[in-house]
């Protein structure tokens, strides 16, 4: 496993990029981001992991917490406060100024530890590529917005229908560039494959022989076909996304074989060998003007404070 910084340029799914340039080009979606980072309550939920949660560290169930680490020191991120609490198997990304990640306890009873590591890194992938923001802003849209009280909740049931939709679609794709995020960290697919193969009912003490990842990333080939060949089809697969919250495993499997399988893996790897790297193309990445973040050069909008990146390079050409 390398230790080398990676970049969220080398990771980037395009899907995951496609959508995210869908998203920006329908507007409200700045001012709603901004009124959302402005109101959502940071310090709410925060205060309710630190009284409900155990949050871990050097001396809090250290060999859970010493899994995290080396992942920000290679995605280069802040290292987000991590939380354990009771539930389904299961881990999230939250907080925008200060943030968390939590783990449900289940994971425990499903995953070995390096899937959880696994798991930790594509969380902390989200990180890397700024997704957090957005993420929270459809989650809220997820939740059907009643579940969520006060001014963050408001916010949520002001968004336009063709923002709540663009949200929850490149909601969906983004966990492919955190699973692309897992993989470079990990150093291939087989810990992150186990991972949704024991989350999606294998047993953990099934043998690996009795498990074929080819074979079920062939059921998202011939659902492909399937769902693809009359408007009914269609109409049948937006069904299918319509509430979802990540892509479908088969899918989400077959995308990480092939990830893992590509040319450009390839080259992130060898570049991870090399500290001091920037991105596969070896260019510095551009940053924010307002946070000094690193942003792409194809956003228009900083994905960590909003700032009119477009506008911005006008200004200053």
């Amino acid at each position: 496993m390398t230790t080398a910084t990676f970049d969220t340029h080398d990771i980037l799914h395009p899907l995951d990029l496609a959508a995210r340039q869908q998203l920006e080009k329908i507007p409200g979606l700045q001012t709603a981001a901004r009124k959302y980072r402005s109101m959502i309550a940071d310090r709410r939920d925060r205060a309710r992991l630190l009284s409900n949660a155990i949050r871990l560290g050097p001396h809090q169930v250290p060999d859970v917490y010493n899994l995290l680490p080396p992942i920000c020191t290679a995605f280069g991120i802040e290292e987000p406060e991590l939380y354990l609490m009771p539930g389904p198997a299961n881990a999230l990304t939250m907080g925008h100024s200060r943030t968390c990640v939590v783990i449900h306890n289940e994971l425990f009873l499903d995953l070995p530890e390096d899937e959880i590591q696994a798991v930790l890194a594509h969380e902390c992938g989200h990180i890397l590529a700024e997704h957090v923001l957005y993420r929270q802003m459809a989650l809220a849209v997820f939740s059907g917005m009643g579940a969520l009280s006060g001014k963050a909740g408001m916010v949520a049931a002001l968004l336009s229908e063709p923002l709540k939709v663009a949200l929850l679609d490149w909601y969906r794709k983004s966990e492919l560039t955190a699973d692309r995020a897992a993989v470079a960290f990990m150093g291939g697919p087989e810990e992150l494959q186990r991972a949704l193969f024991h989350l999606h009912g294998i047993p953990k003490w099934l043998p690996k022989e009795q498990i074929s990842y080819a074979a079920f990333a062939a059921q998202a080939d011939e659902f492909d076909v399937a769902m693809g060949e009359t408007k009914l089809d269609r109409f049948l697969l937006r069904q299918l996304d319509n509430g979802a919250t990540h892509p479908n495993p088969a899918m989400r499997l077959r995308e990480i074989q092939r990830w893992a399988d590509s040319e450009t893996f390839r080259q992130v790897m060898a570049i991870a060998k090399a500290p001091g790297t920037a991105g596969i193309d070896g260019t510095d990445p551009e940053t924010c003007g307002g946070c000094g973040r690193p942003v792409r050069s194809d956003w228009l909008y900083c994905q960590g404070c909003g700032k009119d990146l477009k506008a911005t390079a006008g200004a200053s050409s």
